[in-house]
């Protein structure tokens, strides 16, 4: 297990926010320089006050020319020795079909899903993978869900869909990068409290919100997977959520709201 991470380079995109700068923070306090990805600089700029070593660097990791741009400001430091990738957005439609038909995922939705949460990572991945292997090695870290694992209704339909392909993706890239001294591992956190959350189309109340994951444990967990010195898959879930599947009807902190049809008067 690594201990010591100072003058290590580690990469952390979606590090303006929720988990990833939760995970900035804590791999620059162990000493390592921390490049944050993101592509709004002002959430950047935020979560880089919390320690000098934390560096800023705007990037759309769904957009290959933005990636290599942000990969040379780092690379002017040196090679990467991990990338911990927690990019990755929902929307309020994620039904294939509902009586209200705002809640019905559009094209626009779907691309999107694909291009940021599926793409993204294939672009990341790739883009550290040989200045990895050329530095003799590296760790790959990618936050997925357990929407990727197993059915979690209220994730939705478009971002469930991307996550089992990022699970596949991971799960079939790791004999390959190992080959290169990179090891990869998955994260895939159950209901957790990040900027997420905002984008459900039925708000949880305040009481459901504080029984969940805290971004803040999503980042020490990140810490805790990169240091390891073999491939690590977690599976993290708030004590009420079972895994594969939609809890049965309890009392709170479960929301109510989610409903495909109405319900019986």
């Amino acid at each position: 297990m690594t201990t010591d991470w100072t003058d290590k380079i580690v990469i952390v995109t979606g590090g303006g926010g929720g988990m990833g700068k939760d995970a900035a923070r804590r791999f620059a306090e162990a000493g390592a320089k921390a490049f944050i990805f993101g592509r709004t600089l002002a959430s950047l700029e935020e979560a880089a006050a919390l320690s000098a070593n934390i560096v800023p660097v705007v990037c759309d990791v769904a957009d290959t020319s933005s990636v290599a741009a942000a990969m040379e400001t780092v690379l002017e430091s040196g090679a990467p020795h991990t990338l911990v990738h927690t990019a990755g957005i929902n929307t309020p439609d994620r039904f294939m079909a509902h009586e209200d038909e705002s809640r019905i995922a559009g094209e626009e939705t779907w691309r999107k899903m694909m291009d940021i949460n599926v793409l993204g990572v294939v672009n990341m991945m790739q883009a550290v993978t040989k200045p990895m292997a050329e530095n003799g090695g590296g760790r790959i870290v990618v936050v997925t869900s357990t929407a990727g694992h197993g059915f979690d209704s209220f994730a939705g339909i478009p971002y469930t869909a991307g996550k089992w392909a990022v699970h596949g993706l991971l799960f079939t890239a790791r004999p390959q990068l190992a080959a290169h001294g990179i090891v990869v591992s998955e994260y895939a956190p159950g209901e957790a409290n990040t900027p997420l959350v905002a984008n459900r189309p039925v708000q949880p109340p305040p009481e459901h919100k504080a029984a969940m994951i805290q971004s803040e444990d999503c980042g020490e967990s990140l810490f805790y997977i990169a240091s390891q010195a073999h491939s690590v898959a977690m599976i993290q879930l708030p004590v009420y959520q079972p895994f594969g599947g939609m809890p049965p009807e309890i009392a709170l902190p479960w929301l109510p709201g989610l409903e495909i049809t109405k319900k019986e008067a």
